[in-house]
């Protein structure tokens, strides 16, 4: 035979208990806490929860990793390679094009023209140089003795040639041997001098560099002429590259005047023709110091080309030969993505995520004392915070690689961005954790989470966090599981507006504003709608596996064919309609005091099931004339009640109906006393017994903590004490809600719950209300129509006379 769901052994019981109180008893068996060392670490446990701190570490390091976690890894091409796939960044990055930047500051450098040095007095210096030599060389000549013989002559020129090096010194020139022997023959005559002179100044007007073109790029037409002064200020003109004379082409000079040689002999005209192009000196000299000055200048201007590169983009595409833009892309990616780099972003990361935590928990222990966070519901966000951003980065991935590819430049970045389902992670955690400041936090550090998954995008931050509030507030107290796609609604039209917004003050002056904002509106839209699919589908396994009890849990418990209830209006059918008409009274009172109604109404269905298995003990299940309790001492009777509330407990963990139903079974009865059977134990005791301990007659407790469960033992006592009245007028109604209320009250069993004087006297209206409805007065129907009486039909609380009314 089968065995029964509620049939568990006793020591299930265990399962129920604080696991956390264990610790220490292990230290203690092991010894430690008698050692110095023992001692500090039970103190930092109690001191600092150094467990959940270790355990708050080690999740925001498993967090930081999948936030650092790329898909893309092989990025390793040579020079020239083929690519067979499209080659995909996996970060955000800028860098400098320097192949691109190179070539512009090449090209800004050789548009600086080449700049030579015009000194205008050169003709001075050369005419300066031949007047002193010339001078020099007749005066050398007056003091030589010429003999008269043509042979002797021509012996002294020969020997006259020691002075040859003072004369090319004072000249700054060269000269051939030849000529100055014809030179000393003509005795340096000044009609030569003339000569040289008047065609070097000819000359020397014309603009005469050494090696020009060898300077001078073939794509420039123009230099630029700088007029040589002492303070380097000369003024600048410009040359055409055709009027340059190269002093290498020095052949092309003719002699223009030959004033005194009208009778002169060819080689006479070749000599002074040779002579004046050695005496040729530049008027143009390459300033190549004022060249590098300008040409670095030049290059220095030139902006460095940046290449932006977006997260997912595709750098190079499939069939495409690597280049040496490409190597550079893949090497910053290499650089960027280092190991080392790596780790100390993920380290940074989680410490980040550390004191965001501390700091949330620092301002909930400060300001929200009533706040308990279990450390069941730390384990859960962080499970929903690292699901939510695992399928975030799997959504932004396989969206983007997919679609960026075909409609990358109709559909802008944003889009994908924006339609992430990161509203899912407070939806969630909404629908579990019902405290207001824990969800609040919750979502503020999602919205940390997501910027830096997004690279600390302030749009997403503030987009998230806005949202998920938006999401966090649409469960609150949903009546059904469309109750959750309402919220993704709700949610799509607060992301959109918030992404409007964000767009309009972001891209209003940029030309993609139109596009993008008709684009990222509605994906914050659709965000809101996908992140209420994810919470669907994902919150009835979050329920199961830990066991919450959320209000879309609640509203399946309180179902009547749920298999618990069905089976207490079969073996307790007075416990079950005890249980329908306590929940109707609590329901009523919730929702005077803003408390949870659903919890209230559904917590009061299973409180006392645990009457199952010894229905016939307890009144509302008893025959008219048959109380088992006649025939059993009080120690036992108090046994069996109380042990309904143990049976209760272990009926609801088998059943898995949540720790807050669980929560209301054991604590609707708080630490009363079960006063009947105490007193019945009182007159039974004989003279020679011991005392009868009224602690052993009380219920073990613990006493309600939170209003529902409060609420519960009002009315648990309330329906029963009403229940007991032969006649339930208005008055004797009202006496008993505000008697045990305030006996209740006196006895410190509302002491643990926020309830406070002025919910007390809302609560105790709206029972009142409940029961002047239940036990209202009912006309007792004539026999002939089927009543109990004639002409007189008695009415609870009096009778009235008459017929029937109409």
């Amino acid at each position: 035979m089968k065995k029964e769901p509620h049939k568990k052994p006793a020591h299930w019981r265990h399962n129920y208990e604080d696991h956390s109180l264990k610790f220490l008893d292990w230290v203690d068996h092991l010894g430690l806490e008698r050692t110095w060392f023992g001692r500090f670490i039970i103190i930092l446990e109690k001191k600092f929860q150094i467990r959940r701190l270790a355990f708050i570490f080690l999740f925001s390091i498993v967090l930081a990793f999948v936030i650092t976690f790329e898909f893309h890894s092989d990025l390793n091409f040579k020079l020239g390679e083929l690519t067979k796939f499209d080659v995909i960044s996996p970060i955000s990055f800028e860098m400098v094009d320097e192949v691109t930047t190179e070539e512009k500051r090449v090209k800004a450098e050789m548009s600086v023209p080449v700049i030579f040095d015009y000194d205008p007095n050169i003709f001075d210096k050369v005419s300066n140089g031949l007047y002193r030599s010339f001078r020099l060389m007749r005066l050398k000549l007056r003091n030589t003795q010429w003999p008269k013989s043509a042979l002797e002559k021509e012996e002294v020129i020969k020997d006259f040639i020691i002075h040859k090096g003072e004369f090319e010194k004072e000249l700054s020139a060269e000269i051939p041997n030849h000529i100055f022997e014809w030179l000393v023959h003509n005795k340096f005559a000044a009609r030569i001098e003339n000569v040289l002179i008047k065609n070097l100044e000819v000359w020397l007007q014309g603009k005469i560099a050494d090696g020009a073109d060898k300077y001078i790029p073939m794509q420039q037409s123009m230099i630029i002429s700088r007029v040589v002064q002492k303070n380097n200020s000369g003024r600048e003109f410009s040359i055409r590259k055709g009027d340059i004379i190269d002093i290498s082409q020095a052949d092309t000079f003719e002699l223009k005047d030959l004033s005194g040689f009208d009778k002169a002999k060819p080689f006479e005209i070749n000599y002074m023709q040779h002579l004046s192009q050695l005496l040729l000196v530049p008027n143009l000299t390459l300033n190549k110091q004022e060249i590098a000055s300008r040409r670095q200048t030049a290059r220095e201007a030139i902006i460095p080309i940046l290449i932006s590169v977006k997260k997912n983009q595709t750098i190079i595409p499939a069939g495409t030969v690597i280049q040496p833009i490409h190597m550079a892309i893949l090497k910053e990616i290499q650089v960027l993505k280092s190991d080392r780099r790596q780790d100390i972003m993920m380290v940074a990361i989680a410490f980040l995520f550390l004191f965001i935590i501390i700091v949330f928990f620092q301002y909930l222990k400060r300001f929200a004392r009533r706040v308990r966070v279990e450390t069941k519901d730390i384990f859960v966000m962080g499970i929903v915070t690292l699901g939510t951003v695992i399928l975030a980065k799997i959504y932004l991935f396989s969206i983007e690689a997919t679609l960026i590819v075909k409609f990358g430049a109709m559909i802008p970045a944003a889009f994908f961005l924006y339609s992430a389902p990161f509203a899912a992670g407070p939806m969630l955690v909404g629908l579990l954790i019902q405290s207001g400041e824990v969800v609040w936090l919750f979502t503020a550090f999602m919205a940390l989470v997501c910027g830096v998954l997004t690279e600390m995008n302030f749009a997403t931050m503030l987009v998230v966090f806005v949202g998920g509030i938006a999401a966090a507030r649409g469960v609150y107290s949903c009546k059904t599981r469309n109750d959750i796609y309402w919220a993704g609604f709700r949610t799509g039209i607060v992301n959109a507006l918030v992404i409007g917004l964000v767009v309009i003050l972001s891209k209003l002056d940029h030309d993609s504003f139109s596009k993008e904002l008709f684009v990222a509106v509605p994906a914050g839209f659709m965000a809101g709608i996908f992140s209420s699919f994810i919470t669907m589908i994902v919150i009835p396994l979050l329920e199961s596996i830990f066991n919450y009890t959320t209000d879309v849990r609640l509203l399946e418990l309180s179902n009547l064919n749920h298999p618990l209830l069905k089976e207490m209006i079969v073996k307790a059918p007075g416990t079950y309609h005890h249980s329908m008409l306590v929940g109707s009274m609590v329901e009523a009172a919730a929702e005077e005091i803003t408390a949870n109604p659903l919890l209230a109404k559904v917590m009061c269905y299973y409180h006392d099931i645990g009457k199952m298995e010894h229905s016939n003990y307890f009144i509302e299940n008893q025959k008219p004339g048959h109380n088992p309790h006649d025939h059993i001492s009080p120690y036992m009777s108090k046994t069996l009640l109380i042990a309904h509330v143990k049976d209760g407990v272990e009926l609801g963990m088998s059943y898995k109906l949540g720790k807050p139903i669980i929560d209301g079974i054991i604590q609707h009865h708080g630490t009363t006393l079960i006063a009947f059977f105490y007193n019945k134990a009182l007159d039974l005791k004989g003279d020679g017994e011991g005392e009868v301990s009224e602690e052993e007659f009380r219920y073990p407790g613990p006493r309600p903590q939170f209003r529902e469960a409060a609420l519960c033992m009002l009315a648990d006592s309330i329906e029963a004490a009403a229940r007991s009245l032969d006649e339930p007028t208005p008055a004797r109604l009202q006496n008993i809600v505000r008697s045990i209320v305030q006996r209740k009250f006196m006895e410190g069993q509302l002491d643990d719950c926020s309830l406070t004087l002025k919910d007390l006297s809302k609560v105790e209206n709206a029972f009142i209300r409940i029961l002047l409805g239940i036990y209202h007065q009912r006309i007792d129907y004539p026999k002939a129509a089927g009543g109990i009486s004639g002409d007189r039909a008695p009415i609870r609380g009096g009778y009235v006379s008459g017929k029937l009314p109409n």
